[in-house]
């Protein structure tokens, strides 16, 4: 039995308070997508609750973050009814009144865990000024959700409240009888210390939903769009991961001579490619587009990058392949309208879920400014490729695409 003055356990509230958290992100979500009604009156009847993204997410977590969310809501509802309602000594329209403000609370401490989901996901910002701006109106539309629709669960307990007497307890012979009131104070504060133990690891547990469901969302998007723009080797880049490119520009080991060619001189062409018995090769031609030989020496300026366009860590060793052949690192003068020649071999390379190429660049010799080429190559982080240095040709290159 309950004491005067103490209303029963909120269960029915607080899971009527969860119920429609979940209702008016679902009513906001279907209603926005299918345009039924105009935007502006479905964020004012239904509050986006939970970001409307949820659901496209794929399972579980379509379902897993809104139960998260939901959880929140009730425990929360319940924890702050029992700490701020139950001592709220007046008339029943004041306990009402009571039973909305724990919705609008409710409202700001379930959206927590979306607003640090959205912080993480864009973290770091651009600015330290801006480091709430992924959390957008979450919370104002909580609080906001509160205030519409707190009402609903203080209803539902009004109505079901029931003040009971707490019946007399017969004295002990030889003892006084001891009022309820008196109790000790760990048993009546052992049940909201539990209660709000709930709630922290609820709010734990809900924030983890979202941040999963978030990264796994993301993670389905940069499949599919790589999907769309021809995606074939390695792994998808992972759209967390701050891009990093190549370095432009490669340190020079020397002083370039003054009669080395240069991007004025001579431009890269991507030459032919060939394979056998597991060896790949691929060839890089420099034309010579002046009325005036110019030299090189060494070897060609290489780098890698995977799809997303940050670099990959291949090691690139001088020298030949089962189907290359360097001939060393000597000078020669590619003539006016000339051509010279170098050529990478490597093995062929596992790629499955692996960072692969996707462009290949290159520059005369280290120290210019390098070119690309958009170039789906088997060729892994952690590779390794040979290079031949440069050579002269008679034959021209036959480009590729």
């Amino acid at each position: 039995m309950t004491r005067p003055g103490h209303s029963p356990f909120p269960w029915i509230p607080a899971a009527v308070a969860a119920a429609w958290w979940v209702v008016c992100a679902g009513g906001f979500g279907f209603l926005t997508w299918f345009a039924l009604v105009p935007n502006a009156f479905v964020k004012h009847l239904l509050p986006e609750t939970i970001p409307r993204s949820v659901w496209f997410w794929s399972w579980p977590w379509i379902a897993l973050a809104p139960l998260a969310s939901a959880a929140v809501v009730f425990v929360v509802y319940l924890f702050l009814a029992r700490l701020i309602v139950d001592r709220t000594d007046g008339s029943r329209t004041a306990r009402f009144f009571a039973l909305w403000f724990v919705a609008v609370l409710t409202g700001f401490l379930a959206t927590l865990p979306w607003v640090i989901s959205a912080i993480v996901a864009a973290f770091p910002p651009s600015r330290a000024a801006f480091v709430l701006d992924p959390a957008g109106e979450s919370v104002l539309l909580s609080g906001y959700w509160g205030i519409a629709w707190g009402w609903l669960p203080a209803l539902f307990a009004m109505r079901r409240a029931r003040v009971r007497a707490q019946p007399a307890h017969p004295a002990q012979p030889g003892a006084d009888a001891v009022p309820a009131s008196a109790a000790p104070g760990p048993l009546r504060t052992r049940p909201l210390a539990v209660l709000g133990s709930i709630v922290v690891v609820a709010v734990i547990l809900s924030g983890l939903a979202a941040v999963t469901g978030s990264r796994a969302a993301r993670l389905d998007a940069a499949a599919e769009n790589a999907r769309a723009n021809g995606h074939t080797l390695g792994s998808v880049p992972d759209p967390d991961v701050p891009v990093t490119p190549p370095p432009t520009i490669a340190p020079a080991a020397a002083e370039p001579a003054a009669d080395w060619c240069t991007p004025d001189q001579a431009a890269l062409l991507l030459g032919d490619s060939d394979a056998a018995m597991g060896h790949r090769t691929l060839s890089i031609q420099a034309m010579n587009f002046t009325d005036s030989p110019c030299t090189l020496s060494g070897y060609p300026d290489l780098a890698f990058a995977d799809e997303s366009g940050s670099a990959l860590d291949v090691t690139l060793v001088p020298g030949g392949t089962f189907m290359t052949t360097d001939e060393g690192p000597v000078p020669i003068v590619v003539p006016a309208g000339g051509y010279a020649i170098a050529r990478l071999g490597w093995g062929a390379m596992a790629t499955a879920d692996v960072p692969t190429t996707y462009t290949l660049y290159a520059a005369l010799y280290p120290g210019l400014v390098r070119g690309s080429w958009p170039s789906t190559l088997d060729i892994v982080a952690g590779g390794e490729v040979s290079v031949t240095a440069w050579s002269l040709t008679d034959a021209s290159p036959d480009p590729q695409p």
